[in-house]
């Protein structure tokens, strides 16, 4: 559930002059970015779920590449939470 009057509020390094300068983020694109991302990782998980029911093994061969972007994110993740929180 969302605050109401909640500033987000991120760091850019100004890299001309050094110096860091604060924007507001958008929280209406935040919301709509996060949406898009998690209603596609449910329909990818939808489509994986289903060629498993069928064993269609030369599917998940020819396309488990495109998953190594995505373990190499959970695994920094993870490993960000667990030894450097």
């Amino acid at each position: 559930m969302p605050i109401d009057n909640f500033e987000v509020f991120t760091i850019v390094n100004n890299f001309e002059g050094n110096n860091l300068l604060f924007e507001d983020n958008n929280i209406q694109l935040c919301e709509e970015l996060y949406g898009k991302l998690i209603d596609t990782t449910e329909k990818i998980f939808e489509i994986l779920k289903d060629q498993r029911a069928k064993n269609n093994l030369k599917w998940v061969e020819e396309i488990e590449k495109n998953f190594k972007p995505l373990e190499k994110m959970l695994s920094e993740i993870t490993y960000n939470t667990l030894f450097l929180s």
